[in-house]
């Protein structure tokens, strides 16, 4: 028996509205023409989302097959999709002309031949992000004469230089996030569990707009903060702990992230004013240093200079000092030492400092990340939640 449907044509859920809409679809083109490949082909849900601004199945923050996307030359976003409630979805929240339903991923490299062949690219260079290794080898026994490369050059071109009207949206998230860190610095104190914490800052945040966390909620206390867990945990805070949170936001499909550390209670010892202050100092050097042409391992070697000024070298994380914020968490490229890239006006940029102390669990350990848009002259912070004064004095 056929079923009429009665749904309405909608705009997508959470949706960045159309004229950033327009402006993504046309430097997907420009990037395209200028790349040497005939088209762009995205797994990565967070890709998908923003070559097509749909609502990907709950964009969900982990990696599972679910969609692909080919971008071709001239012509809108083609997409593939395995879960029936899309045939709705797509259809009536989205302008997605060609949508086709994904077999079991076993066989997903059929449907994607048939879609490059009815495409034209069958044969041309095609830039992929991470397609499954049965994909690819289906489709390059299938399809001999397709030359398969590495679409990241050209994903950084779309994503590190924000427009200005993503640049809104990031500054939203991140109004969003600030609430998430108040509301888990209000809930810090002795006898309460890292997992109430983060619930207090979920629950601030999604009342507040945000559409998920984009990474579990981190809230480190005592021996926790010293090996910078990466959760909250069901461990009960104690007594005058150095409490870690880092605090993540998605606000329309852009991210807010940033990091504190605050003293459960109590005055702080010595050693745990040292490692914030450096911390500190670190963060706000590393702020200074940001403007168009400078480089990003400069940006890092300053903030790890100051903290081996301060005595705590062989302590200093180990990782980046920093990472570009936007569409999708921990963008490219990232401020670190083993990273090449030039800073650009209207980048956008955590810078995250850290020491923490696996040899001495009672101290603890400092976190500290803020947020900054690149300006022409310099940089202007997003986030404002504020320092803990007990930890810098």
């Amino acid at each position: 028996m056929n079923k009429t449907i009665h749904f309405e044509k909608q705009s997508p859920s959470f949706y960045c509205g159309d004229e950033l809409h327009a402006i993504k679809q046309a430097k997907l083109q420009q990037a395209l023409e200028s790349s040497g490949f005939d088209a762009f082909l995205f797994f990565k849900a967070e890709a998908v989302r923003y070559v097509t601004d749909f609502y990907v199945k709950g964009f969900r923050p982990f990696l599972e097959p679910e969609y692909v996307a080919l971008v071709v030359k001239g012509k809108p976003p083609i997409v593939g999709y395995i879960s029936g409630s899309d045939d709705l979805r797509i259809r009536f929240k989205s302008d997605i002309e060609d949508a086709r339903r994904l077999p079991h991923v076993s066989k997903w490299h059929e449907t994607i031949e048939k879609m490059l062949s009815d495409y034209g690219v069958a044969a041309g260079r095609v830039a992929t992000d991470v397609m499954p290794h049965m994909v690819f080898q289906g489709l390059t026994r299938a399809l001999p004469a397709l030359q398969i490369g590495d679409v990241s050059p050209m994903w950084l071109q779309l994503t590190s230089v924000k427009h200005p009207l993503e640049i809104e949206l990031i500054r939203n998230s991140l109004r969003v996030a600030d609430l998430g860190a108040l509301a888990a610095i209000e809930a810090i104190r002795p006898g309460v569990t890292e997992h109430s914490v983060s619930a207090a800052a979920v629950t601030a945040m999604r009342r507040a707009g945000s559409e998920f966390e984009p990474f579990i909620p981190l809230i480190a206390s005592g021996p926790n903060a010293s090996m910078f867990e990466r959760i909250a945990t069901e461990k009960v805070i104690g007594e005058n702990e150095m409490v870690i949170l880092d605090i993540g936001s998605v606000v329309k499909g852009y991210t807010g992230d940033l990091g504190r550390t605050v003293l459960s209670s109590g005055e702080p010892t010595q050693t745990q004013r040292d490692i914030y202050r450096a911390t500190y100092e670190a963060l706000q050097e590393a702020k200074k240093m940001i403007r168009p042409g400078v480089t990003g391992k400069q940006v890092d070697a300053r903030a790890r200079e100051v903290i081996a000024d301060h005595g705590w070298g062989d302590y200093v994380y180990t990782g980046n000092t920093g990472h570009q914020l936007g569409y999708g968490l921990h963008g490219e490229p990232l401020v670190d030492r083993r990273v090449d890239f030039v800073i650009e006006e209207n980048m956008v940029m955590c810078l995250e400092p850290r020491i923490v102390l696996p040899d001495q669990p009672h101290v603890g350990g400092a976190h500290l990340e803020d947020v900054v848009v690149v300006t022409a002259t310099g940089s202007e912070q997003l986030n404002t939640t504020p320092y803990d004064d007990r930890l810098l004095g």
